[in-house]
């Protein structure tokens, strides 16, 4: 999650990265269904096909584009949902389990993606403000979150936590339009709509199916 999403950065906008995650949520339901034998709701499955209609027109749009540096840059990013969806799916296998402390995977997984980029990173050239950027964002952007996300895992629930991680993805667009004036493209409002409400829905209805009565 943490190599992915840096790389992804590099090469895309940051609206193509933010929509490319949301798909989390659904990769968790699919893995959930063949790993720890979860049903999938028909209203699931209807979330998958609108979300899968939504991404195949960001990047069928991307495609057409002259710049194939932003498909690459997508395709990067599904590495987050992906490493999500299996982050999830052990958390949701823990919880029934042994309750062990996940906590320290997230230590775990930073250190192995240090090591994995050691080598693509030399030379260093980083300058010390280069470097005071990158320790901020390590620290708030990919810590401070995933340490939350472990910890609230244990008193929420999947659909309840997926639907506060789409606060991610209409934040950030929002914040790279306005402080970095990064415009996204007209597909990408209009896929990421599809995806964002197709996530939505499945999950308010998910929350409503669990409530008394």
């Amino acid at each position: 999650m943490y190599t992915a999403f840096m790389m992804a950065l590099t090469l895309t906008t940051v609206a193509n990265v933010l929509v490319t995650m949301a798909l989390g949520p659904l990769f968790t339901a699919l893995m959930a269904r063949f790993a720890l034998g979860h049903r999938l709701a028909a209203r699931t499955w209807g979330a998958i096909v609108v979300a899968g209609i939504g991404i195949a027109w960001m990047y069928a749009r991307e495609l057409s584009a002259s710049d194939p540096k932003h498909v690459l840059g997508m395709v990067v990013a599904l590495g987050v949902p992906v490493a999500a969806a299996i982050n999830w799916t052990l958390i949701q296998h823990n919880r029934g389990a042994a309750q062990q402390d996940m906590l320290p995977a997230v230590l775990i997984g930073a250190m192995l993606s240090a090591v994995a980029t050691l080598l693509p990173a030399l030379p260093f050239e980083a300058t010390p403000r280069d470097l005071a950027l990158l320790a901020l964002l390590g620290t708030v952007q990919l810590a401070i979150p995933c340490l939350l996300a472990v910890t609230v895992a244990r008193s929420l629930s999947a659909p309840e936590i997926s639907l506060l991680g789409l606060l991610e993805v209409i934040f950030g667009v929002l914040w790279a339009w306005l402080g970095a004036n990064e415009s996204p493209a007209a597909s990408v409002l209009t896929g990421g709509l599809l995806v964002l409400g197709a996530l939505a829905g499945n999950e308010l209805l998910a929350m409503r199916e669990r409530k008394p009565g």
